[in-house]
């Protein structure tokens, strides 16, 4: 019986640390743009708390902050076992970011604030300290908040927005001689912008009490344009000053730069003035929380660092200034733009010696089944044999070439056709006449789109070229000379199983002598002689194009050498996109091209020899999401990918 109670206990103690632990991502609104999710734990874990500790003394932090915790991350107060979050969210005339963690020992975090100022009582519970404008923090006894606020420059520019606040645009320009009124409206007498006054619903205090949560939106807070107007001075004197007098554009100047000193003193006014409400609003829970299915995407399966974004197509239409380009004048509507994407996710984890960068988003379901189609085939089996000991790396994309062709016009239709407006019926019509003019089965017999491109090692290469020799009256004279080169070896190669098309051009081109062709493998110079020739070779059904005629003769005489690089051939076979490269091959193909990285670098390269593949792929859509990554293996260590790197920084911090 006892023994029930205690795992009964364990449960509910259980469950209420992972209640507790998904408190903060609560916080966050529903309208944020992005939010990044740090595993507090497992980084700490994953770094190694000593390792870290050691780094941060050597980098002078606990110094340089007068934190007295002993040199120790555990000593702050903050509590490294649960997830931290940052996130940011904007209206049309502010941003805001907030970074959000748990405290475990107020104490000890209020030691870190001492150099900006001391703790004041603010609202909900918490405490605020002073920060650079703005930029604040607030926390109680469980959690910290940095929230900041950014204005939107262009929110302004707006004339009828800029006059309810008081704000007047100026320009720095000479009264036209022919128009005395013109000159009238457009210049701005001078003031000092210490006279202006503030009402007290924008002036912020010293000590701010409790405020009270205002329920409205940060553009629509309005000040009394009257209230704030500038008093009228003269900035001549009651004398009239003529035009050529020095000390009439000292007039201009002053009375321009006094009106742009006013015209921010609002600006950073109001600034503080909507910080002040959103911290108000966060603190009593006035916003709608990020979305349960939101918040498990956040939470899920995460790594040490993720980036979500709820909204990619809003996210992109909120980065493109579609108002100020011309295309909006040309009926262009960046506005209509549709991607088909819908949520994001980027993961930054570590799995062993190998750390990754995993992305993914989510597609509508008419793009998710139209990607699909076109990205149903696999890669070609005879590919495999190509990838051997010496490759230095290979880059292999599978797409079906006649579900593409056959796609896009749709795809180009339904997702582009908004941008252009009135004019969408023309893009439209022609789509349709391309769809109807391209034959898409026999393009694909062609090239079904299937392609490897394979970095074999290095090789020498003779290069003609032009010099110049000068007589004893600098006259110049060309000369014809030669060099080697070592430039690494490359073959591209794609599946062809019509290949009358490819042979007729070859012929053609041998036949106009711009080409010649020797044991099947066909050779083209470039224009004078100047860089290394290609060469093509047709075998079976593939293609071969390389800048190395030894390479295409062996592959021709079957005479390939070197077992199978398997990690390469395993990485191609699974995935739709593949590109890798052997790293510790690095370092002995650039000593052997000549190429010297400096001393600065030298020593990191010669570690490469100790490091695996780095690598980019992409199994296509995996659900309705199409996903991809990104792979580098360091050495082998006991502690992982991590702890090694911060091995490297506090060895590069112990030299200086």
């Amino acid at each position: 019986m006892k023994s029930k109670f205690i795992l009964v206990a364990f449960a509910c103690l259980s469950f209420g640390a992972s209640v507790q632990a998904q408190d903060l991502i609560k916080q966050v609104p529903e309208d944020v743009e992005l939010v990044a999710a740090f595993n507090l734990k497992d980084i700490v874990q994953k770094a190694n708390a000593n390792k870290l500790n050691e780094l941060l003394q050597k980098a002078g932090f606990f110094e340089k902050a007068g934190i007295s915790a002993n040199n120790d991350i555990k000593n702050l107060g903050v509590d490294l076992s649960k997830p931290a979050y940052f996130y940011t969210r904007k209206t049309d005339s502010i941003s805001f970011t907030e970074f959000l963690f748990s405290l475990n020992n107020k104490g000890q975090f209020e030691q870190l604030l001492h150099a900006a100022g001391e703790p004041k009582a603010f609202s909900n519970g918490y405490s605020s300290v002073s920060l650079k404008a703005g930029s604040m923090l607030v926390y109680n006894d469980h959690i910290a908040r940095f929230i900041s606020a950014t204005a939107n420059p262009t929110f302004f520019d707006n004339d009828s927005i800029a006059g309810r606040y008081g704000i007047k645009k100026v320009d720095y320009i000479a009264r036209p001689a022919d128009d005395e009124d013109a000159w009238a409206d457009t210049t701005v007498v001078a003031m000092d912008s210490a006279a202006v006054v503030w009402d007290e619903a924008v002036k912020l205090p010293e000590q701010v009490s409790p405020p009270v949560a205002i329920d409205v939106e940060p553009d629509t807070v309005e000040l009394a344009a009257a209230e704030i107007q500038p008093p009228v001075v003269d900035v001549v004197g009651s004398e009239e000053v003529e035009m050529h007098d020095p000390s009439y554009y000292d007039s201009l100047y002053t009375a321009y730069e006094d009106q742009n000193r006013k015209n921010d003193s609002i600006r950073n006014g109001l600034l503080e003035k909507w910080l002040l409400n959103e911290a108000t609003r966060l603190l009593a829970g006035n916003y709608k929380s990020l979305s349960s299915a939101d918040q498990e995407k956040v939470q899920k399966n995460m790594g040490l660092i993720r980036l979500y974004v709820p909204h990619v197509e809003d996210l992109y239409r909120g980065l493109t200034p579609y108002t100020s380009l011309p295309y909006y004048y040309m009926g262009i509507k960046l506005d209509k733009f549709k991607t088909g994407y819908q949520d994001g996710i980027l993961d930054f984890a570590q799995e062993g010696s190998v750390l990754k960068l995993k992305g993914s988003v989510g597609l509508d379901k008419g793009l998710a089944e139209m990607t699909k189609r076109m990205y149903a085939r696999k890669p070609n089996s005879k590919f495999s044999k190509y990838l051997t000991d010496k490759t230095l790396g290979f880059f292999n994309v599978n797409i079906n070439s006649e579900a593409y062709l056959t796609e896009m016009p749709a795809y180009m239709a339904k997702y582009y056709g908004g941008l252009l407006g009135p004019q969408q019926d023309v893009l439209e019509w022609g789509l349709m006449a391309l769809e109807i003019a391209l034959d898409e089965k026999a393009i694909a017999q062609v090239m079904p789109g299937d392609h490897l491109v394979v970095v074999n090692g290095l090789r020498k290469f003779k290069k003609d070229y032009i010099d110049y020799t000068y007589d004893d009256d600098y006259n110049a004279t060309e000369v014809k000379k030669t060099k080697e080169e070592t430039l690494p070896v490359f073959i591209w190669m794609f599946t062809s199983k019509d290949q009358r098309l490819i042979k007729k051009g070859l012929e053609m081109a041998v036949s106009k002598h711009v080409g010649q062709v020797h044991d099947g493998i066909y050779a083209f110079s470039t224009k004078k002689n100047m860089d290394v020739p290609m060469y093509v070779l047709l075998k079976e059904d593939l293609v071969m194009v390389s800048n190395d005629s030894l390479s295409l003769n062996d592959i021709r005489q079957n005479k390939m050498s070197g077992p199978t690089n398997k990690d390469f051939v395993k990485l191609m076979k699974q995935n739709k996109m593949s590109a890798a490269m052997d790293l510790k091959k690095l370092p002995d193909m650039l000593k052997e091209m000549g190429v010297s990285p400096g001393k600065q670098w030298e020593e990191m390269l010669t570690q490469l020899n100790q490091y695996g593949s780095t690598a980019i792929t992409s199994k296509g859509i995996v659900g309705n999401r199409a996903e991809v990554e990104m792979s580098t293996r360091l050495p082998q260590t006991s502690d992982g990918a991590i702890s090694y790197l911060m091995d490297q920084i506090i060895i590069e911090l112990n030299k200086k």
